[in-house]
């Protein structure tokens, strides 16, 4: 498996990266106006993009609110390339680079364990196995039904 992530500032290509992945991913991206509004919204976000050799299986987005501040926007990599590290090996990528332009904090919005969801029970371990911790859950953020957790990490 020969892996490589690079940078992508082309907007057009990050919003086609984008709807091919989470479209992909149905059990995690099932409503389709919150779909439809991250694929238009990465546009203006950092972007990185997960290749094995020249097919895209995965990216990240990641949007900077401060200078000490980024946050995984939206992500995803297909499901067929779960579990070989490849999530792990993209954020270390992304935190070497929020270091070395001097960030302090990453964070990432996820639903909460308040609403039980295998795929996002999934989610959650990952983040933390990878030095995410649990913040606050928030039920205003996007709706009663899909409480927010904030996590988030020193870098």
């Amino acid at each position: 498996m020969k892996i490589e992530i690079k940078i992508i500032e082309d907007k057009d290509l990050k919003s086609r990266i984008t709807d091919h992945i989470l479209h992909s991913l149905g059990n995690w991206f099932g409503i389709e106006e919150s779909t439809r509004s991250y694929i238009n919204d990465v546009k203006e976000k950092g972007f990185y993009a997960l290749y094995e050799y020249d097919e895209i299986i995965g990216f990240a987005a990641i949007e900077y609110h401060n200078k000490y501040t980024a946050e995984i926007f939206v992500c995803g990599i297909l499901q067929e390339y779960h579990r070989f590290g490849l999530g792990t090996k993209l954020i270390e990528r992304i935190e070497s680079d929020l270091k070395k332009q001097g960030y302090k904090i990453f964070m990432v919005k996820t639903l909460s364990d308040s609403r039980p969801d295998e795929y996002y029970s999934r989610t959650r371990k990952f983040y933390t196995k990878v030095g995410f911790y649990p913040l606050q859950e928030f039920k205003e953020i996007w709706d009663e039904n899909n409480p927010c957790l904030i996590m988030a990490k020193p870098l």
